[in-house]
């Protein structure tokens, strides 16, 4: 971060951002405040300030990510020249497209957090059930539409289908954190129209 970028932003951004990029590349609990502090250039009093402890701070992480995965798929649901199907490819192919860019490290923040410690910190649990709630909410509703216009199959309920799709998207990043197939990516992109689409059974 260079020191311009560090004068622009305020202590809680500075910490947010360098929070963000350690929690992806050591996980929680390989990240420690004091290497957040350095890359940071915040002083250890302004952390304690805003956040008061690590958990606290992995949190306001966490939703820092999720609003920012919220905002891409609304993006992707508010395209209404597109095709439901296509909405939900894109809306993969972006997430897809920024964790290849990153060198296969950037993956999804809330699969890794569930992994690592929904299982032993019962708050970190609560804050990803409800966050995935809310993932798979944006799901069911443009799934819901998607049935009202005639481009999502019928057989299915919206709610099934957002599960289904959740669970596919977030296997593939943990599959392709350790593979680092960009097929396999590719391959689940071509799933979702199968797994969502209409066809003559569905109809």
């Amino acid at each position: 971060m260079s020191p311009q970028q560090r004068t622009e932003m305020s202590h809680k951004e500075r910490l947010l951002r360098q929070g963000m990029k350690h929690f992806y590349a050591y996980g929680y609990h390989g990240t420690t405040v004091d290497s957040v502090l350095a890359a940071s250039g915040v002083p250890k009093g302004s952390f304690y300030h805003h956040f008061g402890s690590k958990e606290a701070f992995g949190k306001a992480v966490l939703n820092l990510y999720m609003q920012y995965q919220l905002n891409l798929l609304h993006k992707w649901i508010e395209q209404s020249d597109l095709p439901t199907p296509e909405k939900l490819t894109g809306y993969f192919d972006e997430m897809a497209g920024e964790f290849i860019k990153s060198g296969y490290q950037r993956a999804c923040l809330a699969g890794k957090f569930s992994t690592e410690v929904s299982a032993t910190s019962e708050t970190f649990r609560v804050q990803l059930d409800s966050d995935l709630r809310d993932w798979r909410a944006f799901l069911v509703t443009a799934l819901a539409r998607g049935q009202e216009r005639g481009d999502i199959r019928k057989d299915r309920s919206p709610e099934e289908l957002a599960d289904a799709l959740l669970a596919l998207m977030q296997g593939a990043f943990v599959i392709a954190l350790s593979s680092r197939n960009e097929e396999s990516l590719r391959a689940v992109s071509t799933t979702i129209p199968l797994l969502v689409g209409t066809s003559p059974a569905a109809m």
